[in-house]
């Protein structure tokens, strides 16, 4: 396998990868390579995935205390109800 060098990277997108890489509990190498492959339509010959950790880590903050707040009161137990 061949090797590239970046220079100039903005700060920003740098932090992005470091912290994408530290979620995902991945070398920042793999990372990067997965981000490239993925930006470019390319998939690795790998087999059907039988998880959900493509989506994970997709909702911003506000978007996880929206689903939070909408789905509250289904946490809740209605002691009418429930009565022992």
């Amino acid at each position: 396998m061949s090797q590239i060098t970046i220079r100039n990277l903005p700060e920003s997108v740098e932090q992005a990868i470091r912290d994408r890489a530290r979620e995902r509990n991945q070398s920042l190498n793999r990372t990067v390579t997965q981000l490239l492959e993925k930006a470019l339509g390319i998939k690795p010959e790998t087999g059907r995935k039988r998880d959900l950790s493509d989506l994970r880590g997709n909702w911003t903050a506000d978007e996880a205390d929206h689903f939070d707040r909408f789905v509250a009161e289904s946490r809740t137990i209605d002691d009418e109800i429930w009565k022992p």
